[in-house]
């Protein structure tokens, strides 16, 4: 008869159980209606509703019963927290809820994380999606986004592609890294709270990193034993009872921090470690071009530039943090002079920002110099190359702002973080795309420009305001050219063959612009004008020497020259128009005027002798600058482009691929002129004006899109006017009012000057056969 009792006695536990269970919140809403209770009860503590404290504490205990029921060691702590902060709350305990809040929370968490990798480690994937909503987050940053690692190894471990354990794996490690970087912000805080002093807050921060503390402590003890993980107990314990009573937390700071010195809870893979080498290096280096760009005569000028320099200088702190316990077995020495570098870094970039003291370019960049070579000295081989697709990551998090910005009508901003983002591009990634992958290139840059097929570029969508719906289709079409892109890159280059062939057609494509410009222009020079070939023709060969002189300093100052890369080729550009212009008028009074005229009279003598010294010397210094600029351009430009290949497979294997481009690039220009001595004169003439005119627009157009990638023109898209890349290659057409607009003033300015010449020439043909004959012969005829 007893064992029936005790079966019927069990079977309705188990049945009690089971109904229970079936009507207990879950956890996430328990853990949440928790939460809320005791910052309610904060709040009225504030306002001295002794009643509203009461009976906020008492949900507060209701919620964390249900969370807690089936953990009753957890469950003690959290009633005993409350009930100490129950005591006094009505009277000063601002303090002792703040404590009790954070203690409540902590533990919370800690039961969740052992659930959830409980649940994960059985396969139950219901359950185990329940406690991970009660999580937190490891803060992001620009550079960075919240980690998904433990939901999607969930998703994965529900459709059958990931193993329990697996899954329990990735599960771990992202909420250990969540809590470690948790425990780090709050020893932080509680330095911040004493500087301040905010007393309630240095009380909770104490409480929150003894909390976050106890969820690491397994790995710790797993890194550095046991005998470490008592004392860093002791610290952690120390800190959080002197930040609660209001004493000094310097010592117990000291020690807490000596403690964590180095730890990561959960160490990164391989792959994660290159990464963020990458990412150190990569913000290093634009520390100081933003602070330069935002400095001017020792004063700040830009203080978005300084802040953008802040931001990068931040962002290669937080990957330091990162790589710092590898680092500290590589070379402690040296990973605490890269660690002081980067405080040094940040105390002038800050006092910048402030106001407070302006420290110059110069010992920015020398302090961002030493940094990088500590880093340098520091790293693996393996993580050097890591540098190739750091840019993607900070273009990823900055194309996040663009949208956050356009969701919340913010359109400046959201224009801002497209000019930045396409900086990084066109800083990093884009040299060594046009090298190892031009169409991809090209179609990159169509997403964040004008637009690629059927999809709009970016520059469009923010100009008129598109819907989030239109953002987020070209941003997933972005997304996966970048993704193509970071993956041809970090291939690096298929062959030695395709190397050559590569930069063989980069010297080509640039020189045939060159080729045409000279040849156009010399082809209108004959007879008498031969003489004015020679400056044009100088200016060209100082060029070339030029160009030579900028590939050997780029083999040293890439970054400096890939920093104003665009910005140098704008200002080349503005010089070559105006040169340009002047030659065009020049051309059609005084060139084609003068030949057309030779059957009319014979004065043309008399014309070009008399144009006097300063004239001549004008001209010859125009046709030497224009020589100059038209090569000059092109050479600096593809100086660039092949520094990215060179860094892939060497010098020398470019070099040969330079000297194939450059004889077929000599070959086609000495074709060229060869063809145009045979040509009718009157047809040659006709044929060198819509040349240089065609050049001429075609410098234009490609000068305002430049101007508009470095920011120093707005950008006005033209609403359904869709044209290919190709038209900007070889045209230097691109649907914008301000590129279209200028190459029609320009148009219009060439025609105009044509059409004030055939007008001159009329009249003074005019004159001439009115003239009498004896007066026609001798060239006397009135004006």
């Amino acid at each position: 008869m007893r064992p029936l009792v005790v079966l019927g006695a069990g079977l309705a536990a188990s049945l009690w159980l089971a109904a229970a269970a079936s009507a207990a919140p879950e956890p996430w809403r328990a853990a949440g209606d928790a939460r809320l209770s005791l910052s309610d009860a904060e709040a009225a503590q504030v306002l001295g509703d002794a009643q509203a404290v009461r009976s906020e504490l008492a949900q507060a205990r209701r919620a964390v019963a249900a969370v807690l029921a089936a953990r009753p060691r957890d469950l003690r702590a959290a009633r005993s927290a409350l009930a100490d902060a129950e005591v006094v709350a009505t009277a000063r305990g601002e303090r002792e809820l703040a404590v009790a809040r954070a203690s409540v929370w902590t533990t919370i968490l800690r039961a969740a994380f052992d659930e959830a990798l409980r649940a994960t480690r059985r396969g139950d994937v219901p359950a185990a999606r329940g406690w991970l909503l009660v999580r937190e987050f490891r803060p992001p940053t620009r550079f960075s986004r919240p980690a998904a690692d433990a939901t999607r190894a969930l998703e994965a471990l529900d459709t059958g592609a990931l193993a329990a354990r697996a899954a329990a794996a990735a599960v771990r490690t992202d909420l250990l890294d969540t809590y470690d970087a948790r425990l780090q912000a709050a020893v932080t805080g509680v330095r911040e709270a004493e500087r301040v002093g905010f007393a309630a807050t240095r009380a909770e921060m104490g409480t929150l990193a003894l909390g976050y503390w106890h969820i690491v402590a397994p790995a710790y003890r797993t890194q550095r034993g046991g005998a470490a993980t008592r004392r860093a107990d002791a610290a952690l314990v120390r800190l959080a009872r002197a930040a609660e009573d209001g004493a000094a937390v310097a010592g117990p700071l000291a020690r807490v921090e000596r403690a964590l010195d180095g730890f990561r809870a959960a160490p990164l893979s391989p792959d994660e470690l290159a990464r963020r080498a990458g990412q150190l290096e990569r913000f290093l280096k634009l520390v100081p071009i933003e602070y330069g760009r935002g400095m001017r005569d020792g004063r700040v000028t830009l203080a978005f530039e300084i802040q953008e320099a802040i931001t990068f200088r931040d962002g290669a702190a937080a990957a330091f943090r990162d790589l710092q316990p590898t680092l500290l077995q590589r070379g402690p020495t040296a990973t605490r002079r890269l660690g002081r570098a980067l405080d040094r870094l940040g105390v002038a970039l800050a006092d910048a920002g402030r106001g407070d003291a302006v420290a110059s370019p110069g010992l920015v960049r020398s302090t961002s110099d030493a940094a990088l070579t500590e880093a340098a000295a520091l790293f693996p081989e393996a993580w050097k190359e890591a540098a190739k697709t750091a840019d993607f990551d900070v273009i990823a998090a900055t194309l996040d702002r663009l949208q956050a910005a356009a969701a919340s009508g913010e359109w400046a901003r959201a224009e801002s973080a497209r000019l930045e983002a396409y900086g990084i591009f066109e800083l990093g990634p884009e040299q060594r795309l046009r090298g190892l992958a031009p169409s991809l290139f090209r179609r990159v840059e169509g997403y964040f420009w004008y637009g690629e097929g059927d999809l709009p570029g970016l520059v469009q969508l923010v100009k008129r305001k598109a819907s989030a719906a239109e953002l987020a289709a070209t941003r997933a079409a972005l997304d996966d050219a970048l993704a193509e892109a970071e993956v041809r890159i970090g291939a690096g280059p298929g062959s030695s063959l395709s190397v050559v062939a590569n930069s063989a057609v980069i010297v080509f494509r640039e020189g045939l612009e060159a080729v045409l410009i000279l040849a156009a222009l010399a082809a209108s020079m004959v007879g008498p004008e031969r003489r004015f070939r020679r400056p044009l023709l100088a200016g060209a060969g100082v060029a070339l020497v030029a160009s030579a002189v900028t590939w050997v300093v780029a083999q040293t100052v890439l970054g400096s020259l890939a920093g104003f890369g665009e910005r140098l080729e704008a200002i080349v550009s503005l010089v070559a128009i105006g040169v340009l212009l002047v030659i065009l008028n020049w051309f059609y009074h005084r060139v084609y005027w003068t030949q057309n005229l030779q059957g009319l009279h014979r004065r043309k003598k008399t014309i070009l002798a008399g144009a006097g010294l300063t004239l001549a010397a004008a001209q010859l210094a125009g046709l030497l600058l224009l020589g100059f600029t038209s090569v000059y351009r092109e050479g600096f430009e593809t100086v660039i482009f092949l520094q990215a290949l060179t860094l892939e497979a060497g010098a020398l294997t470019v070099l040969q691929g330079v000297a194939l481009g450059f004889a077929a690039t000599l070959a086609v220009g000495a074709a060229v002129f060869v063809l145009e001595r045979r040509l009718p004169h009157k047809k040659m003439l006709v044929a060198t004006g819509i040349l240089i005119t065609w050049v001429l627009v075609v410098l234009v157009g490609q000068t305002v899109q430049t101007m508009q990638k470095v920011g120093w023109a707005p950008v006005s898209p033209i609403e359904g006017l869709q044209l290919p890349y190709w038209s900007g290659i070889w045209l230097g057409l691109y649907p914008t009012w301000q590129g279209l607009g200028a190459q029609a003033a320009a148009l219009a300015l060439v025609v105009g000057s044509y059409v004030g010449a055939e007008a001159l020439r009329g009249r003074r043909r005019a004159r001439i056969l009115a003239a009498p004959p004896g007066a026609r012969d001798t060239g006397t005829a009135r004006p």
